[in-house]
């Protein structure tokens, strides 16, 4: 398998996504306010999961509405994105980082083992549940 990219789109801001980046992972860190990629900040939830799509980026958000949003529902579908909204948007980022961190394994066999387009919800406990995107 290629080295993963993981998106974290602008509800992360920068903490998080530059905290992995600098502790080295086994996949690539991009994410909305990275100047590399030079995403405008009112970036469309449309436009960056189809960036993620084309690219073969996964893609985390704190965003707990997505499935109930036809429009991300539908890019995430048409583009085929790998997505996981990670619970904790208010947390403190080291919270954050614990949760990711616990998820992460579980998050690799689903990325290993199914193909997009998906949607999975990371709850507070670490567990993951799949999200029905109509």
């Amino acid at each position: 398998m290629a080295k993963l990219t993981f998106y974290f789109d602008r509800c992360f801001g920068k903490r998080l996504p530059e905290f992995l980046e600098r502790a080295n992972p086994p996949f690539s860190v991009e994410h909305q306010h990275n100047k590399r990629n030079r995403f405008p900040q009112d970036m469309s939830d449309d436009a960056w999961l189809k960036i993620c799509g084309e690219r073969g980026w996964v893609a985390f958000t704190h965003d707990s509405k997505f499935q109930h949003l036809e429009v991300e529902a539908l890019a995430i579908k048409q583009h085929k994105v790998a997505g996981f909204a990670i619970w904790g948007a208010q947390m403190p980022t080291w919270d954050k980082v614990c949760l990711f961190v616990r998820g992460y394994p579980k998050m690799m066999e689903i990325i290993k083992s199914e193909k997009p387009p998906y949607l999975y919800r990371l709850r507070s406990n670490a567990r993951l549940v799949k999200v029905n995107l109509r």
